[in-house]
């Protein structure tokens, strides 16, 4: 009954804004899947467990791009101004089950006005820092996906990827130079500031170069301390190749710091890309260090393949070879995990 009443509002959300005389509506989406062959040790450096070598043979979900389909779409107010709004559901194409912990719209979910003045939106979406670290690299197929060398390495994501209750006001365009605030509310009850979160950036694009730098502070539930996290990236496109560099600090209420870091390369070769990222975070001592090789043919404007081959060793720190898997890639003190695969990606 609740899957038809899912299915029966998404068809009247979607017929509804169809017919919308001054709207537009549209409805995309990707389908990604891949096979994968990982191996890894089943414990750290010392230990017994270490001498056990263990590997797996999966089909998985998201290899390069997380499966999707959404719902995006502007209305014109007049006077030069716009409602918008978008709403993106995840997937995993390999058991057809929902993705993001089982949201219905878990990607993204929110609705705004734009004009002169720049936007407001409310809902749940991507934290400003996501844009700074997204726009920064564009290996692996940009956004630092599953298989990316940083996908499941500590300190990257150490605030919140997506936020909810979010109230997010970004600037106008002005001459390459934009600027957002973003403000999600903990909903903590007996407390207006529990694990609500504050953050923001700063982004500058013109033609093949690419600057930008962020912050976020995010309370804890008791309001008692926050963590924080600060980045700054660039990109630049010299037309035989595009390269990004990202610097990452956090620090956590509890005073644990690490700096994480990620540097790629991606060389176009006609129909095929080839990419490289190399990334390490570290926290006093202790680190992990990762590398990913990625090369993509494009068969069509909507499909392509794809393979790649991911590495990682974590020297105190957790890290893995894929983001979407820890059976065998879950890296144990002083072993290395690696990933090798394959796979498809199409676009509707």
């Amino acid at each position: 009954m609740n899957k038809k009443l899912v299915a029966l509002a998404v068809s009247a959300i979607a017929a509804g804004a169809a017919s919308a005389q001054t709207a537009n509506v549209t409805l995309y989406g990707i389908i990604d899947s891949y096979i994968a062959s990982e191996r890894g040790s089943a414990g750290a450096v010392g230990t017994a467990a270490a001498a056990t070598k263990v590997s797996t043979t999966h089909l998985n979900s998201g290899g390069i791009s997380g499966s999707r389909w959404g719902l995006r779409g502007s209305e014109s107010l007049g006077g030069g101004m716009n409602a918008f709004f978008n709403l993106e559901n995840g997937f995993n194409v390999d058991n057809g089950s929902l993705g993001q912990g089982g949201l219905l719209f878990g990607r993204r979910a929110y609705v705004g006005l734009s004009g002169g003045f720049g936007s407001v939106q409310v809902g749940r979406d991507y934290s400003p820092n996501f844009f700074v670290m997204c726009n920064s690299d564009d290996s692996f197929g940009g956004c630092l996906t599953g298989w990316s060398a940083v996908a499941n390495m500590g300190g990257f994501f150490a605030n919140t990827l997506r936020q909810n209750n979010q109230v997010k006001y970004s600037t106008p365009n002005m001459g390459g130079l934009t600027a957002s605030l973003a403000w999600s509310m903990g909903e903590v009850a007996g407390t207006t500031s529990g694990s609500r979160t504050l953050g923001g950036n700063v982004e500058y694009k013109n033609g093949p170069v690419y600057l930008g730098l962020g912050f976020s502070d995010q309370k804890n539930a008791a309001a008692s301390g926050s963590d924080k996290q600060f980045i700054i990236g660039g990109s630049y496109n010299f037309g035989v190749a595009y390269v990004g560099a990202t610097y990452i600090e956090n620090k956590t209420v509890a005073g644990v710091k690490t700096k994480p870091m990620i540097a790629s390369v991606t060389v176009p070769f006609g129909a095929a890309r080839l990419g490289l990222q190399i990334a390490q975070s570290k926290s006093g001592s202790a680190k992990a260090q990762s590398f990913g090789l990625m090369g993509e043919y494009d068969l069509s404007k909507r499909t392509e393949l794809y393979g790649v081959y991911s590495q990682c060793k974590n020297k105190g720190l957790a890290c893995a070879a894929d983001g979407n898997v820890s059976t065998a890639s879950a890296n144990a003190n002083g072993v290395t995990a690696s990933l090798l695969g394959l796979g498809v990606k199409h676009k509707f």
